[in-house]
């Protein structure tokens, strides 16, 4: 064998240091045993790794792990050097008691907390996770601003869903479904009728502190479910501007004191090093923290917090919904409605109308609606825009409810038409 351009030397000098090498690596790893180290909260293959001078490749091959997912508890297989000491989990020092209502640590300028104060303040989420079949269970208690603690059943792996993209990602129904005052919701921006419409839906969506964070939003949140990817709108990371704007004092109580923040229109978030992660780095280190899950049910407990998804649901839905131009067809006249609520005002037809655009978007909300319009419009001969101010809007929520073909359709109007809104 033939090495161009060395010497004999230098071929047997190239040969010791390899093989002095090889003797380097066996001597090492000869020098190894196998020991078992028990999984804590805050853990992270990463950190074991580094810890016993492992790479996390060969800590997942060494425990035949295909994540990077780990629970509270899990027996892991580490080296350790021989006759060194055996791995022990660093001693627990139970977190001091933190009160439910406590004023926010300022160890820093500005709106970031010291990197001790928010991990300390996230320990007020007490989490228990539990194996189940096929999946696992995590039991979130969280303290409320206003006294006393709700606890969160969330699971994980949601293999029926079609959606599922994280199958460590989570589904939280919820169980917040106060119902603010009509005078609070007017605040955000609404007339009274408007105002009435969207108190209703805000209570037969969904719960104001549901969360999902298995599909594509990353992370999502709310009553209509406000979306954290950049990829999806990012509509969450714009709630969130708003609680801070809006709520400064309830935001910082119960995000920035547990190291979540807003930046130039983003969310941010301090990881266990320090690090601030924005955007949707932000939102896929939250979603894999389920104690920082808690911030935002408590959040969903807190009027003033609350009424910060109504703004927002009135600025990307409500809006929008009631000017959205409207193509009717009467029987064969075309005639172009600019907006929506030029012609139907009644706070139970935009009660209809919202929850149409929340569930269809305001596309499926104005084809089902223009549809309805112009069925009821022919029957009862009304074939100007101006005569289409008296149409019978109870008759349009009825003719919706019977011409659905979808459930979802249906229920809403079915509901509203059973639920004493006025028509007038």
């Amino acid at each position: 064998m033939v090495f161009t351009g060395w010497s004999c030397t230098g071929m047997q000098l190239f040969l010791n240091i390899a093989v002095q090498n090889a003797n380097n690596r066996r001597l090492r790893y000869d020098m190894r045993t196998l020991a078992t180290y028990t999984v804590v909260a805050g853990d992270t293959l990463f950190g074991i790794a580094r810890r016993f001078g492992m790479s996390v490749t060969e800590l997942q091959n060494l425990n035949s792990l295909s994540s990077s997912s780990l629970s509270i508890g899990q027996k892991l297989k580490v080296w350790v050097d021989s006759g060194g000491p055996t791995p022990t989990n660093p001693p627990v020092t139970p977190p001091p008691t933190i009160p439910t209502n406590p004023t926010p640590p300022v160890t820093s300028t500005g709106s970031n907390w010291g990197a001790t104060d928010y991990r300390l303040a996230r320990q007020q989420f007490a989490l228990d996770v539990r194996q189940d079949a096929g999946f696992r269970r995590y039991f979130l208690t969280v303290p409320l601003l206003s006294g006393g603690s709700v606890v969160a059943n969330m699971r994980d792996n949601l293999t029926n869903s079609r959606f599922m993209l994280y199958p460590n990602g989570i589904l939280y129904a919820g169980q917040s479904n106060m119902a603010l005052d009509v005078n609070s919701v007017q605040s955000v921006g609404l007339s009274w009728a408007q105002a009435k419409a969207l108190q209703y839906v805000s209570t037969h969506e969904g719960k104001f502190d549901a969360i999902n964070s298995y599909d594509k939003a990353i992370f999502s949140y709310g009553f209509i479910q406000f979306t954290g990817a950049a990829a999806v709108g990012a509509s969450l990371n714009r709630l969130l501007v708003s609680m801070e704007t809006n709520a400064p004092n309830q935001f910082t109580r119960v995000f920035q004191r547990v190291g979540i923040d807003t930046e130039a229109g983003s969310v941010t978030v301090l990881d266990d090093y320090g690090n601030k992660l924005y955007g949707d780095n932000a939102w896929l280190y939250i979603q894999k923290n389920p104690r920082l899950y808690g911030a935002f049910i408590q959040a969903g407990f807190d009027p003033t917090l609350v009424r910060e998804q109504l703004r927002m649901a009135n600025t990307l839905y409500v809006q929008p919904a009631l000017n959205y131009r409207l193509d009717l067809n009467i029987g064969g006249i075309r005639i172009q409605v600019p907006r929506l609520n030029d012609i139907l005002s009644s706070e139970a037809m935009l009660t209809v109308v919202i929850a149409l655009a929340v569930n269809q978007g305001n596309g499926g909300m104005s084809r089902i609606v223009a549809d309805a319009v112009s069925r009821v419009a022919a029957q009862t001969r009304l074939t100007t825009l101006n005569a289409l101010t008296q149409i019978n809007e109870r008759l349009v929520a009825q003719t919706i409810a019977d011409t659905a073909v979808d459930d979802r359709v249906r229920n809403r109007a079915v509901g509203v038409l059973n639920s004493g809104l006025s028509f007038a």
